[in-house]
């Protein structure tokens, strides 16, 4: 019982402490890895390089390649410029291994003692110290927990256990143990590290884990693919790039293998030799070339395997939606010009904003599905609108810049909530089987108005004037709707309490339309020659933290 106590202990330091430093390692060097990753369009190199040293920090290729799929999405780079950048993440993460083959336990006790000594004088409260001391106390139990795996079969007989996994472990059923548990596991790296431990303990020898590793390397690759889920377009394609990194890279170590039995060449003791002697440090050499086999061929052949995942994946109309026309990362070297950039970019979301609603007088009034994309790009658009002002104000503005770039900051919020409102409204109206009267009213009374809207962003401050007019209070009237739909709703059933909805939805979306026109007149025009007070402290506050920083 003991041995299995130990055994499941140190599985559960080892599963705890890899989440742990992944997760804290991602919150620590996320901003970093995403600049980094935005240089990596030079060449294959420069992205195989690029994604090594974030596959490192993050050790995680799964975390290298998300990150990448959002920068395709939001027109930072293309997918043939992800490949090799994906492709390198996989290398990166073999970092781990490798610590893994030494004997670090004493190193861990002092790493547990010295985390837990900062934790008590609080000095996670320190900026960015609480990450890094996170990643710190990760490292040491999952390395406190492979300690544990290995003692815990020393009261068993090693040699006989040894001996009956080398009856049974065929290397077929090796391999296909170590993809279930990749596949389970969502990680190559795991498997591996806890073959490595059994290897350190006696138990497993070169030849089998050689297998088991094969497999856990391939399976990582669809687990990947499980792990999309939903996912379409192109950021599933990325998802089979980590695919067929993983694939080559076990063919061309399996064929070494192979190769090397048929000429009568002894490829396992070559493998031994390069370890100088030990099993863990060769093991640890076999997974760093499986991920550097898999990555050159796939980074440096990268228009077959764009085309590759292409076809596995093709691009869908979110992606298109989502990827930006105006904003990109250069601009902000030029505060003038990128906020320039930012008000096209938010223009063109209120231009868009009709197409998030049915055309209910047309016999076709679009697919829903599509609406659905189109209101999942343009909210993804607009969040990276938002966070480029935010990047902008962050950067330094001069006085009046700063008051635009603050007045239009509420615009995009706005704009934000108006494309979640017009989605919501645009459900419970497709959510009828018969379309009521009142649901058809509300649906074209609202189109017209965000059709207005749109216009007006090319028109007169007049057109602007006429909408504002047109969103005036209408509380009275929709009060009384409310009241009789109320009062109708225990007996009508789902259409009068959806109809109810609806009313809310329409109110609400008729007040963010008058704010979305009422926002594009000037911060500063005839009807308010005077700033407000609220603006002038934001101001104040925003220019105080820019020379704090």
């Amino acid at each position: 019982m003991l041995v299995i106590a130990e055994l499941l202990a140190g599985l559960g330091l080892l599963f705890v402490g890899l989440k742990a430093m992944a997760t804290h390692l991602q919150q620590a060097t996320g901003r970093k890895v995403r600049a980094l990753l935005r240089r990596a369009t030079r060449s294959p190199v420069m992205g195989l390089l690029c994604g090594t040293l974030a596959g490192a920090a993050t050790q995680s290729s799964n975390a290298v390649a998300v990150i990448s799929g959002n920068l395709v999405r939001g027109g930072a780079f293309t997918t043939r410029d992800a490949i090799p950048v994906v492709a390198g993440g996989n290398v990166g993460t073999a970092a781990l291994v490798f610590v893994a083959a030494i004997d670090f336990r004493l190193l861990v006790l002092y790493i547990v003692g010295l985390v837990g000594i900062a934790f008590h004088f609080k000095l996670d409260r320190r900026r960015g110290m609480a990450q890094w001391m996170g990643v710190a106390f990760g490292l040491a139990l999952a390395l406190l927990g492979l300690d544990f795996i290995k003692q815990a079969p020393r009261a068993l007989d090693i040699a006989s256990v040894a001996g009956s996994l080398a009856d049974h472990l065929t290397p077929l059923l090796g391999f296909f143990l170590g993809l279930a548990v990749s596949a389970v596991s969502q990680s190559s790296s795991t498997p591996t590290i806890l073959v490595l431990a059994l290897m350190q303990a006696g138990i497993l020898g070169l030849h089998d884990a050689v297998f088991i590793v094969l497999g856990a390397n391939l399976g990582s690759g669809f687990a990947a693919i499980l792990s999309a889920g939903g996912l379409e377009g192109t950021g599933r394609q990325l998802c089979y790039v980590h695919v067929l990194v993983k694939a080559v890279g076990c063919l061309i170590v399996g064929a070494f293998f192979g190769f090397a039995e048929v000429v009568g060449f002894d490829g396992f003791a070559a493998l031994s030799a390069v370890g100088n002697g030990t099993a863990s440090m060769s093991l640890s050499v076999l997974f760093l070339a499986l991920q550097v086999a898999g990555a050159i061929p796939v980074a440096f052949a990268r228009g077959l395997s764009e085309k590759f995942a292409a076809a596995m994946s093709p691009p869908t109309l979110e992606d298109g939606a989502s990827r930006p026309r105006f904003i990109h990362d250069d601009a902000l070297a030029d505060p003038s010009t990128a906020l320039d950039l930012a008000v096209s970019e938010t223009l063109r979301l209120i231009k868009l904003l009709p197409t998030l609603l049915p055309d209910l007088d047309q016999k076709d009034n679009g697919d829903a599905g599509e609406r659905l994309a189109l209101w999942r790009g343009a909210a993804s658009v607009g969040l990276a609108v938002d966070q480029f002002i935010s990047e902008l104000i962050a950067v330094g503005l001069a006085r009046d810049s700063l008051e635009v770039a603050l007045h239009h900051q509420a615009l995009v919020e706005n704009v934000r909530t108006l494309q979640d409102t017009l989605h919501d409204f645009t459900e419970v109206v497709e959510g009828f089987d018969e379309v009521p009267p009142l649901a058809f009213a509300l649906s074209e009374s609202l189109r017209a108005i965000t059709l207005s809207l749109a216009d007006a962003t090319d028109g007169p401050a007049d057109d602007l004037d006429l909408i504002i007019a047109l969103s005036g209070d209408r509380s009275e009237m929709l009060n009384r709707i409310r009241r009789q739909l109320a009062a109708t709703a225990l007996d009508a059933g789902a259409d009068a309490r959806q109809l109810l909805l609806a009313t809310s939805l329409f109110e609400r979306a008729i007040w963010l339309v008058r704010r979305s026109a009422i926002a594009l007149r000037m911060p500063e025009n005839e009807d308010n020659p005077v700033r407000p007070a609220a603006a002038e402290a934001e101001i104040k506050r925003v220019e105080a933290d820019a020379h704090r920083t």
